[in-house]
């Protein structure tokens, strides 16, 4: 018997919460994740659904247009495919579905924590990065114990600011709406990052969503933004002043016993190059590594797109889809 394969859209909130029930799953997987990314993208977006006899593999998509022509993508988070199981006939599936939508290629993520990389092709995965992940349920003397000397001194500072620090969420969105772009631009961070106040505004007022703030001498001197699901907890944003810069730790620290609390088992911290990674790594995370897929559907069709926009369809390893390069 052939698998049943169909799309949630953004319209249907609780069928897209009942296909993920009985999955581990991360927030980027969540329909309230998507819904406030589509609040800046608007584009259209759905939860894609494989079923099988009692196996469900899901997979948050979205279309973008491009020349009449549709490609997809994962919308923003750590999301990618993930099941119940496994299935062998799945990629074969899958390859299925999207040529029988017409898309011309795709990248729809993998995720780094629930991983089925080996579900597909290895020429269509690849490597870009690592992310960095606290295990939440090691005992706290050893997660203490595997961070650098410096870290741990600076989570130890969480025990002399546990009076100043800040829950009100209306309080600590003015905060992060106030000084999150310019954070970014002084850090030149990617563009994929400049959301709107609207995606803010709903992500904070999400019951799984749980920002900690440190109030100084005037106000608010740092933020840092946690999102979770029963499976996985993330430290997904973080703003901070000057002087509440050396306080971040201690805030991220604060997260990880809050969501331990909960009985999550792990908190992503995200990747990043070399100096953030360092930051993160000193943690006494563990590295996983951060792949991703790049898939063409329609290859005569997308060979023509590379070379009216002067990319190299053969390309593989750089930006993709190489005709979206630069836009």
């Amino acid at each position: 018997m052939a698998g049943k394969q169909y799309g949630i859209p953004l319209e249907a909130a609780q069928k897209w919460r009942e296909a993920l029930h009985g999955i581990a799953h991360t927030f980027g997987h969540t329909w309230e994740n998507c819904y406030a990314m589509n609040l800046t993208t608007g584009l259209k977006t759905y939860l894609y659904c494989f079923e099988k006899e009692n196996i469900r593999m899901v997979c948050p998509i979205s279309e973008r247009e491009f020349n009449g022509y549709v490609d997809i993508v994962k919308p923003f988070g750590f999301s990618g495919f993930v099941g119940n199981g496994e299935c062998a006939e799945f990629s074969e599936s899958w390859n299925g579905f999207v040529r029988d939508r017409g898309y011309i290629c795709g990248y729809p993520g993998l995720n780094p924590i629930f991983d089925y990389s080996e579900t597909f092709e290895p020429k269509e995965v690849c490597l870009y990065g690592n992310i960095f992940v606290l295990d939440l349920t090691t005992n706290i003397d050893d997660l203490l114990a595997k961070m650098s000397l410096g870290r741990r001194k600076q989570v130890k500072k969480l025990a002399g600011i546990q009076s100043k620090l800040v829950f009100d969420k209306s309080v600590l969105k003015d905060f992060f709406l106030k000084y999150y772009f310019n954070f970014l631009r002084e850090k030149n961070a990617s563009a994929a990052y400049f959301f709107s106040e609207d995606t803010f505004s709903f992500l904070f007022n999400l019951d799984n969503v749980i920002p900690v703030g440190l109030q100084g001498s005037g106000g608010v001197i740092a933020v840092v933004v946690f999102a979770y699901t029963g499976d996985v907890g993330e430290a997904s944003f973080q703003v901070s002043l000057p002087e509440g810069r050396s306080y971040v730790p201690a805030l991220i620290w604060y997260g990880a016993k809050y969501l331990k609390e909960l009985r999550i088992s792990s908190l992503n911290l995200g990747g990043g190059g070399p100096g953030i990674g360092e930051f993160k790594r000193r943690f006494g995370s563990k590295e996983l590594p951060l792949r991703c897929l790049k898939q063409i559907y329609r290859p005569e069709i997308y060979k023509e797109l590379c070379q009216k926009a002067g990319s190299n369809p053969e390309d593989m390893t750089g930006y993709f889809p190489a005709y979206r390069k630069g836009i």
